[in-house]
């Protein structure tokens, strides 16, 4: 879910992730006597986090090398809206931390990928569900207790990498904002609640507003599937080309509707990515 939410006197663009533990990003930070942070093809953004970090230390009055080397290697596809940036930047800022001793919290970690992006997703703050201002690096809304578990079938539709910051700038309307609002309260209702048709309706509502943005041509029929599978809703990436539909896993007959849903997306022509149930204790 992504929009634009209340912080104190002004409204800014917020979102609500799907974090994906299986996929992750690992990277080695090789402490050098160089100056400079050097990193391979790909990772500027990595690059930025690390020196960052290497800053901080030395504000803080810690020990630290002049520069070094970034190793990074991830599972995640790129420019598709998986977060596959901040990964790479969390997963640095962590590694340069631990060589340097340096603790952050949460926060604080999330603050310096923000620095190092623009813009980034909370995965500082692992599968815990928050609303995020991408672009403060701020926790608007904490929830205690975790999303309901759904079956995600996801899938990759047409198309190249997405410019995220050209797309997070764009303003939003009242009417939009009023949207949006009403989203939140789903998402409070099926917290509460352990519904997972809410948060399935909060996700579409989401998708459907994001079609000004960036349009999904195959959201009607990912809709479709939705529906004929006895699904909750669908999920897009808000800033990218992935998806997925929504079954509520705690409902007998979840796995057979799930694989009904593969076969339909499959026939869509559409690339598979996750296939897995995400949220719940």
């Amino acid at each position: 879910m992504q929009g634009s939410f209340a912080w104190g006197t002004r409204s800014v663009p917020a979102l609500v992730t799907v974090p994906l533990p299986p996929l992750q990003s690992r990277v080695e930070f090789v402490p050098s006597a160089r100056p400079g942070v050097r990193a391979g093809h790909g990772t500027e953004k990595a690059r930025r986090a690390a020196q960052l970090t290497l800053r901080l230390c030395r504000e803080r009055g810690l020990p630290r090398p002049a520069g070094g080397q970034l190793r990074v290697e991830s599972a995640i596809p790129s420019g598709c809206g998986m977060g596959s940036s901040t990964a790479d930047v969390i997963a640095t800022i962590r590694a340069v931390g631990h060589c340097c001793s340096l603790r952050l919290t949460r926060g604080e970690v999330s603050e310096l990928a923000r620095r190092a992006e623009t813009a980034s997703d909370p995965l500082a703050f692992g599968c815990e569900p928050v609303l995020f201002a991408q672009r403060h690096a701020r926790v608007l809304r904490h929830w205690p207790r975790a999303f309901p578990p759904v079956h995600l079938v996801g899938c990759r539709l047409p198309g190249g990498p997405v410019e995220t910051l050209a797309l997070d700038a764009q303003g939003y309307t009242p009417h939009e904002r009023r949207e949006c609002l009403r989203i939140l309260h789903l998402l409070e209702r099926c917290v509460g609640d352990g519904d997972a048709r809410a948060l399935g309706e909060a996700a579409t509502r989401s998708a459907l507003l994001n079609q000004t943005r960036l349009p999904k041509p195959a959201l009607p029929e990912l809709l479709a599937v939705s529906r004929e599978t006895g699904g909750v809703g669908v999920q897009v990436a808000h800033s990218g080309t992935v998806c997925a539909v929504l079954l509520d896993a705690r409902r007998p007959g979840a796995a057979h509707r799930a694989r009904e849903a593969r076969t339909a997306l499959d026939s869509l022509g559409l690339e598979r990515t996750v296939d897995m149930i995400w949220g719940g204790p």
